[in-house]
């Protein structure tokens, strides 16, 4: 990789880091303006579906999200051939795990002002529907570590989670019924190891987890297997700070720590203002700058044209689309429900059309379909297309059936209020009778989905 140009500017100066999946390098952009980190994945995973998934949802969640406290986006390549590449700032510093092992723990004081960088970008995420969903040290980079200006920096967004219809991830849907749990399993929530739906409150049990291990210089729980790990997360309680012979850590503040760590998100924070607030009380000290400042938020909605703002029927079968794409069904569903619910309907549906290709990104989900069923060999057009054939009497015709999904809220002041558009064509332009039927039966199975039949 050493001196090769990516996306036609930026230059390969040496390798930063390697993680499970992915290489972090540092290149130099070609007019000599900035360094930058570049994020590609190994070349074992490079022609591998979910992990090229991770990487496209990590840029179209930073291409759209700023926050002084997440690493910054500066370009991307989401779709090049040989895998995504992600463009982001260059941090000089070292993360915190680095830190930790270097200094050992650190003071109640130093550990709050992370902390406050750290739920200010979770704050902001989390309000934009970003779940995380792996918050541990190697994720946070602290950049002029041991200095008045020691800044934290969260990182890694290919495991997160976007709660909103506008995205889908391709792993969500091929594995819609696992119980398997993703991400770092010294810093998983109880519900992340069960494999169940997170919200901001699991990301808070692993903000907890980070913060017993500032504070102590040791995780709440060191089992040596991933197995062992899971069970104390969803069973043991952590160890006291004495316990750990760790003395000097008044009372208030582990009592804030151990709700983090608390088993059932209800008994945790409800969100990380609430965390540092709590916090900030416990050290009788203000550890943050005004709330809610320095957050940019972007458009999460993909570039799909908006629909007509006319009203829509609530299902309106085969709703004719434009003449070019005359071999073509569409079918316009109204859902009011929480966008949530919503997702994991359209998941199910998904998850039941059995065996098929699936290519998502934001805001839409491609299905290709194979038609299991032999058609009947005809004459014209159907004998044409069948010449050659080992069977005279029947023939296995090569109809692939293509299918788009999209999603969208019909009035910002209305977020119950969703449109889903399922529109249904053929690759070969061939509309047959068993074939519209065959779409119309997938379009009723979408509603029933919907409606909760």
């Amino acid at each position: 990789m050493i001196d090769r140009v990516l996306l036609g500017k930026y230059r390969i100066v040496r390798r930063l880091d390697r993680g499970g999946l992915c290489d972090i390098w540092l290149a130099r952009q070609l007019d000599g303006s900035r360094e930058v980190a570049v994020k590609v994945l190994q070349e074992a995973f490079s022609e591998q579906a979910k992990p090229r998934e991770f990487l496209r949802r990590e840029i179209h969640i930073l291409s759209r999200f700023r926050n002084p406290n997440v690493v910054g986006y500066c370009d991307a390549a989401p779709h090049d051939p040989n895998g995504p590449i992600l463009v982001m700032e260059y941090l000089r510093g070292l993360d915190l795990g680095m830190l930790l092992h270097r200094e050992g723990r650190l003071l109640p004081e130093r550990a709050g002002r992370l902390l406050a960088q750290l739920c200010a970008a979770l704050e902001a995420a989390h309000r934009a529907d970003i779940v995380h969903c792996d918050i541990k040290p190697g994720n946070l980079m602290i950049v002029h570590p041991a200095t008045p200006q020691e800044t934290l920096k969260l990182m890694d967004f290919g495991l997160a989670r976007m709660r909103s219809l506008l995205y889908i991830g391709v792993d969500e849907v091929n594995d819609s019924s696992r119980s398997v749990a993703s991400g770092t399993p010294e810093y998983l929530a109880p519900e992340q190891a069960l494999g169940r739906e997170l919200d901001a409150r699991g990301d808070l049990y692993s903000v907890g987890v980070v913060l017993y291990e500032m504070l102590s210089g040791r995780r709440p729980f060191e089992q040596g297997n991933a197995d062992e790990l899971l069970r104390a997360h969803l069973r043991q309680e952590p160890p006291t700070f004495a316990e750990r012979g760790v003395g000097n850590i008044p009372p208030e503040v582990e009592s804030v720590v151990r709700a983090c760590l608390a088993k059932h998100p209800d008994d945790r924070p409800r969100d990380a203002a609430e965390l540092l607030g709590r916090y900030e009380k416990a050290v009788g000290k203000r550890l943050s700058g005004p709330r809610g400042s320095g957050s940019r938020l972007f458009n999460l909605r993909p570039n799909i044209p908006a629909p007509p703002p006319s009203d829509v029927p609530p299902s309106k079968p085969n709703t004719p689309v434009p003449a070019s794409d005359r071999h073509a069904l569409r079918q316009d569903f109204e859902a009011d429900m929480p966008e949530a619910m919503a997702m994991l309907k359209i998941k199910g549906f998904l998850h039941d059309l059995g065996s098929c290709d699936i290519q998502s990104e934001p805001g839409l989900i491609r299905v290709r379909l194979s038609d299991p069923e032999p058609v009947k060999k005809k004459s014209g057009l159907f004998a044409l297309l069948n010449r050659g054939g080992r069977n005279s009497g029947t023939m296995r015709l090569a109809v692939v059936t293509e299918m788009t999904l999209q999603m969208e809220r019909l009035d910002p002041r209305q977020p119950n209020r969703l449109r889903i558009t399922l529109i249904v064509r053929t690759s070969n332009g061939l509309v047959t009778p068993e074939w519209r039927a065959r779409c119309q039966k997938i379009g009723m199975d979408l509603k029933a989905y919907l409606m909760g039949r």
